[in-house]
């Protein structure tokens, strides 16, 4: 894992580019447009690092336990969203322009509207609205042509390109449809390091493009190495670990770069694109995306209702598909019908949790977009202006409190 953190570190430096988005009117739109709701994605750039290294620079260093002023993740929840009861809210108004006589508090939030933008998309509060949060214009080869546009969005939003949403269907099918999701982001992932990583470097840092290679001559399952099975989950493992927000993702272009989602929302994003197209037929949302309000469920973890996906926010279709994946693996791979392939791949996918989690692993995935949790991955990764030591106790014990607090009985 050790080797996989140096791939991660030296990958990821390469991706640098600003951004450009179209925004699209709507034909069908039923709400009266507002920027809260109807929006272009935020331009790149890690802003919720940037402010969390910022506010720790400001702390006292003996204090450890006197967080001021870092944020609970319910505080971020009620500053950036119109209605933080509602998995559908729209993000406040004053994220797009601030009100007359209002005072920023750039004590306690950033005070520009574009920081409070990213730092939004990154902890899941945006959606996936058609032609607005994702960009528009996706190839229609889908099954249930009816309901593209549904299936499209939560794609795009995902960064995942068709060829490898294609692949992992093709591969594991969608009985077990949140670990196709999984393979779907991992094999993105994997696509992502060899094409950014120098060929000499690939055995040193751990990118396997051989292994990727026989991904994508795969007819089947069969044709796969059970040690590539677990290398594509070892990468997934990785960049579950890591925070590496702000970046441009794979469905934009050199012109117009879209911004990548965190990896958990990538992955649950995938799995709403699966179900999306796929029976029983999927009535939550109206033909421009957003939820039908006579047939949409309100709590995702409800799987008899869905939710409106597209409508919902990032965090919402996060615990959906949590829902969903422990519903799946709950079964015994007999109740498959292809018994061989689910076998296998609940036998290499169930575990993946990210790597520094220790005990708390699942609780740590239940709240992984949470801000406490979020700056342990940073802690994770250091931070060359400060002191690190500093930084990580101060950022892990964040975590911890967090995840033990929801562990009691």
């Amino acid at each position: 894992m050790k080797r996989h953190l140096k791939a991660s570190r030296r990958v990821h430096r390469y991706r640098g580019r600003t951004i450009v988005f179209l925004l699209l009117a709507s034909a069908h739109a039923v709400a009266t447009p507002t920027a809260e709701r109807f929006h272009s994605p935020p331009s790149l750039g890690d802003a919720f690092q940037a402010w969390t290294f910022h506010s720790l620079a400001r702390m006292d260093a003996q204090s450890l336990g006197d967080f001021h002023p870092l944020q609970a993740d319910v505080a971020w929840r009620s500053e950036y969203l119109k209605d933080p009861g509602s998995i559908y809210s729209d993000l406040h108004p004053h994220l797009f322009s601030r009100i007359a006589g209002e005072p920023p508090r750039p004590d306690v939030f950033p005070a520009d509207v574009s920081s409070g933008r990213k730092i939004a998309w990154d902890l899941g509060f945006d959606k996936a609205l058609i032609g607005y949060q994702v960009l528009p214009g996706y190839p229609q080869r889908l099954p249930i042509t009816a309901h593209h546009p549904l299936v499209s969005a939560n794609l795009e939003k995902a960064g995942v390109r068709r060829r490898y949403f294609d692949l992992a269907y093709k591969l594991s099918g969608t009985e077990l449809s949140m670990i196709t999701a999984e393979m779907a982001v991992a094999l993105e992932v994997l696509r992502h390091w060899v094409d950014t990583t120098p060929v000499d470097d690939h055995g040193m840092l751990g990118v396997n493009a051989h292994a990727l290679g026989r991904f994508e001559a795969a007819d089947n399952l069969a044709d796969i190495p059970d040690a590539d099975l677990a290398y594509l989950a070892d990468v997934l493992r990785l960049e579950l670990s890591l925070w590496n927000a702000g970046r441009a993702n794979a469905e934009g272009s050199n012109a117009v770069p879209q911004r990548e989602l965190p990896t958990p929302l990538r992955i649950a994003r995938v799995a709403a694109a699966y179900r999306a197209s796929q029976p029983p037929l999927y009535t939550a949302c109206l033909a421009d995306g957003q939820r039908d309000p006579t047939t949409s469920g309100d709590n995702p973890e409800d799987l008899s209702r869905p939710i409106c996906f597209t409508d919902a926010t990032d965090r919402a279709v996060y615990r959906w598909y949590r829902a969903a994946r422990a519903h799946q693996l709950a079964q015994a791979p007999e109740a498959f019908s292809r018994f061989d392939v689910a076998a296998r791949l609940i036998d290499t996918f169930a575990d993946v949790r990210p790597a520094w989690a220790g005990a708390y692993t699942n609780q740590a995935l239940d709240w992984s977009n949470h801000v406490e949790v979020v700056e342990a991955q940073m802690a994770l990764a250091g931070d060359a202006s400060g002191s690190h030591d500093i930084t990580f106790y101060r950022l892990v014990e964040r975590a911890n409190l967090l995840i033990c607090r929801r562990s009691l009985p």
